[in-house]
C-alpha cells in the first residue's frame, strides 16, 4: 500500500547550515522549537512555530537551523499523492503572494497537526486521500496549494527519484530503471534532460538526502553511513557530502 504522504523530523542542539538541500517530494516544514533561516533568491525568510516553509519536488534549498534553548526541531510532511487538478487550479485563481514562507490560519494548522498525529498504516489509500484531499483543499482556498504542486501530473524525475528512495544503497543503473518503467534507456535519459536534470544527479540526491536522515536517527559512523548509502568508500562518500552540502558529515554529525 502507498502512503499518501511521509512524516520525519530533524533536530539539532548547534546550528546547521546546508546549502543546496534538494525537495524530493513535494513537502512543507513546520517548526517546532527553534528557528529556520532560508536563503531565499535575494532575500532571507525567517520561520518559527506559527509559519509554514512550502516546497516543490526539484527545488534546492539553503538554510540555517538555529536551536533556542534547549535545541531545533522541524517537522517535514513530503505529499506522495497529488491533489485533484480543480484543486490547484482553485489556488492558482486565488490572489496571493509566491513567498515559500506562509502563516497559516489556526484552522489550517490544527487541521496540519491532526494529519502530523495520524496512524495511516492502518488506513486504505481511500481513506487516506480522504484526510489529505481535505487538507489540499484548504490550502487551495488560501492561494498555496500551487506553491506545492505545478499540476495534477507527477514529473518523470519525481518517480525515478521515488523509485530510488526505496533502497538508495542499491547500484542503481540506467537500463535496470530504464526496463522498470518500460522505456529505453535513450528514453529515459531523454524525459530526464526535458526536465533539466539526469539520472547521475538525481541518484547522488537520493543517497544525500538519506545520510541526513541516518544521521539524524543516530547513525555517527562514517563508514556504516557509506556503504548504508551505496558507497563502498568512506572517502567518496564524504567528498560527495561536503560538494552537496558544504559541509563534511563529521561537522554535520557534531551539530546533533
Amino acid at each position: 500500500m502507498r502512503p499518501a504522504f511521509k512524516v520525519s523530523h530533524v533536530y539539532g542542539v548547534q546550528a546547521q547550515r546546508l546549502r543546496n538541500v534538494a525537495i524530493l517530494t513535494p513537502s512543507l516544514f513546520k517548526i517546532r522549537s527553534g528557528r529556520k533561516r532560508l536563503f531565499w533568491q535575494d532575500d532571507v525568510l525567517e520561520f518559527d512555530a506559527s509559519t509554514l516553509l512550502l516546497t516543490k519536488a526539484g527545488q534546492q534549498l539553503t538554510f540555517e537551523n538555529e536551536p533556542t534553548k534547549a535545541r531545533f526541531l522541524s517537522v517535514q510532511m513530503s505529499f506522495l499523492l497529488s491533489p485533484p487538478e480543480a484543486m490547484i487550479q482553485l489556488s492558482m485563481a486565488v490572489d496571493g503572494e509566491w513567498s515559500p514562507r506562509f502563516k497559516p490560519s489556526r484552522a489550517l494548522m490544527e487541521s496540519l497537526d491532526f494529519l502530523m498525529g495520524l496512524d495511516i498504516d492502518g488506513l486504505s489509500e481511500t481513506a487516506q486521500a480522504y484526510w489529505i484531499n481535505g487538507f489540499y483543499q484548504q490550502m487551495a482556498e488560501v492561494g498555496k496549494l500551487h506553491l506545492l504542486f505545478d499540476g495534477h501530473s507527477v514529473p518523470f524525475a519525481q518517480k525515478v527519484t521515488e523509485l530510488m528512495q526505496q533502497a538508495p544503497w542499491q547500484d542503481y543503473q540506467l537500463d535496470q530503471v530504464a526496463a522498470h518503467f518500460s522505456m529505453s534507456r535513450a528514453t529515459l535519459i531523454r524525459r530526464l534532460k526535458e526536465e533539466n536534470t539526469q539520472f547521475r544527479t538525481l541518484l547522488t540526491r537520493v543517497r544525500m538526502n538519506h545520510a541526513i536522515s541516518l544521521m539524524q536517527q543516530g547513525y555517527d559512523q562514517q563508514i556504516d553511513i557509506a556503504v548504508r548509502c551505496g558507497y563502498q568508500s568512506q572517502e567518496r562518500f564524504s567528498q560527495r557530502f561536503y560538494k552537496s552540502f558544504g559541509v563534511t558529515p563529521s561537522q554535520y554529525i557534531r551539530t546533533l
